[in-house]
């Protein structure tokens, strides 16, 4: 049959067969199906390794999404539901912040020390304890002197704050100051209490933005009455958190050294013999005796009305009977003497 009068069919297998390849294009086909094979299969495995990631990260926004959605609901329906409607807006990236922050770190200790001295000169042992305190990074908060009457530093007393991790050295460098009487320290670990109150002030935040999200999506007058209402009580809390932990902060990072100076003798004098000496020591004898009879007169002075209400009427009846005696033993005595 010609070929100009066979089928176009006909025509398609004999020109497929005429171009049949030979065997270097089938092997070279061969490795790029392969190629292809190999690269979907890597495809296909990477995405099925990271599907959970994005499926958890889809479902979490899903439910972020549909939380606000249906606290948005809640607020615009009724403003007794605002409390519930916040709690429930916590969503999974806040709980993973709360539990970053309870990771292992560094123990908050609260160290504080007490030390006793004794020294000849009160006055520079002050001054070296201040010296002490500036020398670590800190800072003396309370200081009170007493003085004798001739004006010089009896006693002092002192509060020094310098940083925790300084706190050894410093209490060290304290008792060197003079003669150390005492010396004690006390520590407590606050570092659960630290941690959560972080984390109860960083759930606190979060609350808050929540409430204020829904403030802006209230309609109603009441509904905004009630989210105002629990939005004041909720800064209420935070302003009282966050009290609490700058005391903390301010305890961990600055540790507390009380210090007490007292001099070690009686002021020394160079008249200790001689007329000043012999003049003061009859000055001193004489006051002694002057509070000696002050203290006798006290005594007896309560006795006093007791002895003049019975002692007089005695002494009037033995006068009054000696005065009638005396004519009668006049009278008996003369004839005697004639």
């Amino acid at each position: 049959m010609p070929a100009a009068s066979r089928p176009s069919c006909m025509r398609r297998t004999d020109n497929a067969h005429a171009t049949t390849p030979g065997p270097r294009a089938a092997l070279l086909s061969v490795s790029v199906s392969v190629a292809v094979a190999v690269a979907t299969a890597a495809l296909l495995l990477a995405g099925c390794t990271g599907s959970p990631e994005g499926s958890e990260d889809s479902g979490g926004s899903a439910g972020t999404m549909s939380a606000e959605a249906g606290d948005s609901a809640r607020a615009s329906g009724g403003g007794a539901d605002v409390p519930a409607a916040v709690d429930g807006l916590q969503s999974s990236t806040g709980n993973r912040q709360a539990a970053e922050r309870r990771a292992v770190r560094e123990p908050a200790i609260i160290a504080t020390g007490s030390v006793a001295l004794t020294a000849k000169d009160v006055g520079d042992a002050r001054a070296d304890a201040q010296l002490v305190a500036e020398r670590h990074g800190g800072h003396v908060t309370d200081a009170q002197t007493s003085t004798d009457e001739d004006g010089e530093v009896r006693s002092a007393h002192l509060v020094l704050r310098v940083p925790s991790d300084a706190f050894a050295e410093a209490m060290a460098d304290v008792e060197r100051i003079g003669t150390l009487r005492e010396s004690s320290t006390t520590s407590e670990d606050v570092t659960q209490q630290v941690v959560d109150t972080d984390a109860r002030v960083a759930t606190e935040r979060a609350s808050i933005d929540r409430i204020r999200l829904l403030l802006s999506r209230a309609e109603k007058l009441g509904d905004v009455i009630s989210i105002e209402s629990e939005l004041a009580r909720r800064e209420a809390d935070l302003e009282s958190l966050l009290q609490q932990q700058a005391y903390l902060a301010d305890q961990t990072s600055l540790s507390t050294i009380t210090v007490t100076v007292e001099r070690s003798g009686p002021r020394s004098t160079s008249d200790d013999a001689g007329f000043l000496a012999g003049l003061g020591a009859g000055w001193d004898a004489l006051a002694g005796f002057a509070a000696a009879l002050a203290t006798a007169a006290g005594a007896v002075l309560p006795w006093v009305p007791v002895i003049a209400l019975v002692g007089v009427p005695i002494w009037l009846l033995t006068r009054r009977r000696r005065t009638r005696l005396a004519p009668d033993l006049a009278d008996g005595d003369a004839p005697a003497a004639g």
